[in-house]
């Protein structure tokens, strides 16, 4: 059962990698808005930064899938790893 729930993880893992890959251009997209408004708000300490580009207009439809890749790469896959690791290390009594 251990050595099963770090497989599954290693698989969580490599499926939020996919997931991430297959959205590299809404992380760049969004990085770079991200960047834009903060330089935005260095040269005007006190004013409204340009929230985001014009181009965000069109509607962006990779917000979840950078999510859920986000999750399962950061969070459920090491979390079901380290539990697989645990039990495989726990003493049988």
């Amino acid at each position: 059962m251990p050595k099963l729930l770090g497989i599954v993880g290693i698989l969580v893992v490599c499926a939020g990698l996919d997931l991430l890959w297959q959205s590299r251009s809404e992380i760049g997209f969004w990085v770079a808005a991200y960047l834009k408004a903060f330089r935005s708000a260095l040269k005007q300490p006190g004013g409204s930064p340009d929230a985001l580009p014009a181009d965000v207009a069109e509607k962006r439809h990779g917000a979840v899938r950078v999510a859920l890749g986000m999750s399962f790469v950061f969070f459920l896959g090491p979390i079901l790893i380290a539990i697989g690791v645990t039990l495989m290390l726990l003493p049988k009594t």
